[in-house]
């Protein structure tokens, strides 16, 4: 093996790097057991330190943090368990419905346009997706946002159906409504 290599700069400015990485965090670590000071100057202001850096300055008892809080993935939750879907829990039971149009609701747009809002409960999970059916198909692909505008949608009556989705799958569906869209027509 080349010894020149060894002792190259690149390697000695790597080396370097890491034991003061090293030190630096050894010295960081050391800095959260550290003691704090508390002393009022001769304005009444409280100042704080890590050193009684005031003839007054008096040492404050900090208490231990708490441990973070524990944080769950969906994975570690059985959705299946009992204790999800007893109807004595608090578990909100998964429902979508139209909040707006209404149904039988007769929407004037010359250009065609019906905007559809969805009222959730509870909210979509990160899994879930809405699709909204028009005359029983597809309109866009399924999103997250609860609204949508629907643009240059032929008059006559037509059919909304909001459907929840997840992992492509339905899961929950609105009632469907009807609507009727006016347009102006020439003559």
């Amino acid at each position: 093996m080349n010894s020149a290599w060894l002792c190259s700069p690149i390697l000695f400015r790597y080396r370097l790097l890491s034991f003061t990485i090293l030190g630096l965090s050894l010295f960081s670590a050391n800095s959260y057991t550290s003691e704090v000071y508390v002393w009022k100057d001769t304005q009444g202001n409280l100042h704080f330190s890590d050193f009684p850096e005031h003839k007054d300055a008096k040492r404050i008892e900090l208490p231990d943090a708490p441990p973070p809080p524990q944080v769950l993935n969906e994975s570690d939750v059985d959705w299946t368990s009992s204790s999800l879907t007893d109807k004595g829990s608090s578990a909100l039971p998964l429902s979508v419905s139209i909040r707006s149009p209404q149904h039988d609701a007769t929407i004037r747009s010359n250009a065609g346009v019906i905007d559809v809002i969805a009222e959730l409960t509870p909210n979509l999970r990160t899994d879930q997706q809405l699709r909204l059916l028009l005359d029983g198909s597809p309109v866009m692909p399924p999103q997250s946002n609860p609204k949508w505008r629907l643009n240059n949608i032929d008059r006559g009556t037509h059919t909304l159906t909001l459907q929840i989705l997840q992992s492509g799958k339905v899961i929950a569906s609105s009632d469907t409504i009807t609507v009727h869209l006016h347009r102006a027509s020439v003559q």
